[in-house]
């Protein structure tokens, strides 16, 4: 390859990899840098930043290869720009300071284009720098300037995003022209830096001859809004004014809207006269609530009268509502950029100029040159002075059986009223007729679950929760059905960007609504539209029910091993004591045998026969006494407390519990929403049992197969709460445990746009002001309860003792009587059998004598020296009288026995 060759190669490969960008005199690459400045309101996140990072990144590859990262810096006007205080002389300053704090490496390179609200001073501080400003709101965050309803400069740098305030007026004008209404109640803030849209409104009221009653409302509290808002519905009423105009060009901070939604609701009958109409006018068309949720929520699907309202873009029910009033302007500011960049690079191409100089004049024709069709605001599209060209206003009645019915559309162009305002004609009839929005038969898809669908016995039909709502459902709304069940019997998720199960057979159209209990979950809201929540519900676990321990010596639980060691060893303690203490008094009392019994009575608290004399003994005696007395009563409290209640198995109380404890396995369905959330978790708990899902291997097909494993034991099924509360009333080998998390609701499933969704919406409302849901699941659940109720059965087990809990004090008592009996009787046949040899021994005569001149003992041929060295047999020697030759000494079995230790013997001591 030659060497022009190689050269044309290389260049050809460089343009190919950095796409349209240029180069400069010396052949190499350029990147642009391109900063963003977001207008924040004070230190902070700015309300716009979070919607433009996360739309304006470009995924087209020239824009990529020609450009480097987007930086955006945070420009704060209040601390930075100090407008307020300053007005334009600290401006450039302040945006300097911003770059040198957030961007320092950017700071020669300046700010490619300023996002926020109007500022005039901005306005014109920027236009001296040639730095595009693209508007989001006609008016600052703090009404510090003028707002662009006051200030008609036509800034050579300006792009207007929010459509014109001014224009929203005209076309509420034109609503009164159209109606011929000459008069109507017009609510405002009492605030000049706040109600310059409503002051303009007034006027062009008054210059098309419609007389305003204005109230201005004094915006301090909630209450005295409330307060307020009375009195004009009362003047209203009074006066017969039929029009009521709420102009609330800040709904977001002051809430205005929805005060007087909720006090018309409640006043009278105002809401419910078809004549009276509501007009409510927020300019940056946010109109929270008139959000489907709220709407629900505030009954206004119930309202009679009309509530009227222009947006910028056409709606539907289940339209993905706006989170924020920023929300729109930014989500397009965004887009509009990332265009703009890619048009940026068409009009420098081909030009002789520096390319690696970045030319905002260049940016600032691109960027009203840029278009978005279908943006958050509408149609969006410009002049050459960056005003927004060829956009509409739809007016929307929000309320009534419909929630929302388009009835006009009003744009700017045209002469008169009727060239703007289009009315569409309204039609009562096809409003309030419910079965054209449902073909013939609605096919229905289920999951298989119980109890909300199962087989009816004898596999003739299904029953459950979810067919009684669909019946009923069927009922109010006249359609007919056809239930056929899901595919592998899933609800849906995604698996390889491909969604399965109910959710992909509604958005394939093979089924017209999607029912059981399915939760409805953001990723399922993005790609199928949900009815209003028909029953809360959560996540929680199932396990195995505990099992009761009972034991033969229940009576021993009280105390610990360790415990029991201890008593027995004071005790011991305590004799060995009394034995040191008693050695060498000679009127000896505690003998070994004599202090066991002293001990064991003492701890029996049953007494003794006599008590100790010395000091001493005494002294031990009180404080062994007060041990015992401690030790009994601390027994006798916990044992009472033991015995009445139910000895369970631990069972796991919650999933930080379960993750800690290793030695059970967790599981859940596989695919199911339940799975995903903790697969995709951040929180470290929840991770841990996903661990423990993968190592128990845990994923199962359906919640049938997660109960059986859970009934078996050592398994924790992670599932849907209801479901789980179902298997515990039902399957009695199961127990719910833990609060439920990650709280959600089981919806309907319906095809995005699907018009039946207001209608299914409001008889769900109407069922549950019914008591129509409540009484189903109380029949689904509670009224089919197999198992006894835990609380129930526990208070049964508190009051009733059975053997099993006294069987071990038996056995003791017991094993006492047969060891007593045992001893006695072989003390008796012991000394029988010694009397027996005795007279056999005096009838014969017959006395052995040993070499040594000992005597022999009848017994044998050993010595018997029982006691001492003295020669004595077991009846006693020549001074000793036995207990049966001592006439002083009392029967065997009598009360007392001899206590001469001198001249008599006890027979049975020396046994």
């Amino acid at each position: 390859m030659t060497p022009v060759t190689f050269y044309i190669v290389f260049v050809l490969m460089v343009h190919e990899c950095f796409g349209v960008c240029y180069f400069t005199n010396n052949q190499t690459p350029v990147k642009y840098n391109f900063v963003v400045g977001i207008l924040s309101p004070s230190t902070g996140l700015s309300p716009l930043q979070e919607f433009v990072e996360k739309n304006i990144q470009s995924n087209d590859t020239d824009v990529i290869d020609c450009y480097g990262s987007i930086t955006i810096v945070n420009v704060n006007v209040r601390d930075n720009l100090t407008i307020q205080e300053n007005g334009w002389t600290n401006i450039k300053d302040g945006l300097n300071t911003t770059l040198k704090l957030q961007a320092n490496d950017k700071v020669e390179t300046g700010v490619s284009v300023v996002i926020g609200p109007y500022y005039t001073n901005l306005a014109m501080m920027l236009e001296q720098e040639n730095i595009p400003y693209v508007i989001t709101q006609d008016k600052g965050f703090d009404y510090v300037d003028e707002t662009r309803i006051e200030d008609h400069v036509a800034w050579s740098n300006l792009v207007e995003v929010s459509p014109p305030a001014e224009q929203l007026n005209e076309a509420i004008v034109d609503l009164f022209l159209a109606w011929k209404n000459k008069t109507a109640v017009v609510v405002l803030p009492d605030d000049p830096k706040i109600n310059d849209v409503c002051q303009d409104l007034i006027r062009r009221m008054i210059a098309n001859q419609i007389s305003p009653i204005s109230y201005a409302f004094q915006m301090n509290s909630e209450e005295d809004i409330r307060n307020q808002t009375v009195e004009v519905l009362r003047n209203a009423q009074l006066l017969r004014q039929e029009i009521i105009l709420i102009c609330s060009p800040r709904d977001d901070q002051h809430k205005l809207i929805e005060s007087v939604l909720i006090e018309a609701k409640s006043f009278g009958n105002i809401m419910e006269n078809e004549k009276n109409i509501f007009i409510f006018h927020d300019s940056s068309f946010f109109l929270e609530p008139f959000d489907e949720g709220p709407m629900y929520r505030q009954g206004l699907f119930e309202a009679n009268c009309q509530l009227l309202a222009y947006r910028n873009k056409e709606i539907r029910p289940g339209s993905k509502y706006l989170t924020s009033t920023y929300e729109a302007t930014a989500t397009d500011t965004a887009h509009l950029i990332q265009k703009s960049q890619k048009l940026y690079l068409q009009k420098t191409s081909g030009t002789d100029e520096h390319v690696d100089v970045f030319n905002r004049s260049k940016l600032i024709d691109a960027l009203r040159e840029s278009t978005l069709p279908n943006g958050k605001t509408g149609s969006v599209k410009f002049d050459s002075e960056g005003k927004r060209i060829d956009y509409a206003f739809h007016l929307y009645n929000h309320g009534g059986s419909s929630l929302f019915k388009k009835i006009g559309e009003w744009r700017p162009k045209g002469n008169t009223t009727h060239d703007r305002l289009v009315l569409i004609p309204f039609n009562d009839t096809l409003e309030k007729d419910t079965r054209g929005i449902f073909p013939d038969i609605v096919k229905v898809v289920f999951v298989m679950e119980e109890p909300f669908i199962m087989n009816k016995p004898g596999n003739v039909g299904y029953e459950g929760f979810t067919i009684d709502l669909l019946e009923e459902l069927s009922k109010l709304l006249s359609f007919k059905y056809e239930l056929y069940p899901s595919p592998n019997n899933a609800y849906g998720s995604e698996i390889n960007g491909r969604w399965n199960g109910m959710i992909d057979e509604v958005r394939a159209g093979n089924a017209t609504l999607g029912m059981g209990a399915i939760s409805i979950t953001s990723e399922r809201e993005e790609v199928v539209d949900f009815s209003l929540g028909v029953l809360s519900t959560g996540v929680n676990m199932l396990i195995s029910k505990p099992k009761e321990h009972s034991s033969i010596f229940q009576f021993m639980r009280p105390f610990t091993l360790e415990l029991w060691m201890g008593i027995l060893g004071a005790t011991v303690t305590v004799c060995i004591v009394y034995l040191m203490l008693d050695t060498g008094n000679p009127e000896r009392k505690f003998t070994l045998k004599e202090v066991l019994w002293f001990s064991i009575g003492t701890v029996l608290m049953r007494g003794t026969d006599f008590s100790p004399r010395p000091s001493s003994q005494r002294i031990l005696t009180a404080g062994f006494t007060f041990f015992v007395l401690i030790t009994v009563s601390t027994y006798t409290a916990n044992m009472a407390a033991f015995l009445t209640k139910v000895n369970l198995d631990q069972p796991v109380e919650t999933l930080i519990e379960l993750a800690e404890r290793t030695n059970i396995q967790v599981g859940t369905i596989n695919n199911s929403a339940t799975m995903r959330f903790l697969q995709s978790s951040n929180d470290t708990t929840y991770k841990t049992i996903w661990k423990r899902v993968i190592e128990s291997n845990g994923l199962v097909t359906n919640s049938s197969q997660g109960r059986l494993r859970s009934g078996e034991g050592n398994f924790a099924f992670i599932y849907d709460y209801l479901i789980n509360s179902y298997f515990e009333k039902n399957y009695c080998k199961t127990k719910m445990s833990g609060q439920p998390i990650r709280l959600q609701e089981h919806g309907i499933v319906m095809k995005p746009g699907n018009p039946a969704k207001t209608s299914i919406n409001i008889a769900i409302l109407q069922l549950k002001e019914k008591g129509f849901i409540t009484r189903l699941r109380k029949r689904w659940w509670e009224d089919k309860r197999q198992c006894a109720d835990d609380a129930l059965s526990k208070s049964v087990l508190q009051v009733e003792f059975g053997v099993k809990h006294m069987s071990g004090v038996l056995i003791v008592l017991l094993f006492g009587l047969a060891f007593s009996v045992s001893f006695f009787l072989f003390k008796k046949f012991y000394v029988l059998s010694k009397q027996q040899k005795s007279s056999k021994k005096e009838s014969n005569g017959i006395d052995t004598e040993d070499k040594n001149g000992e005597t022999k003992s009848m017994l044998g041929d050993e010595e018997t020296k029982m006691f001492g060295k003295d020669e004595t047999n077991i009846f006693g020697n020549e001074g000793t009288k036995t207990v049966f030759e001592n006439e002083e000494t009392k029967p065997v079995f009598g009360s007392e026995i001899p206590i001469d230790m001198e001249n008599y013997t006890n027979v049975y001591d020396k046994v």
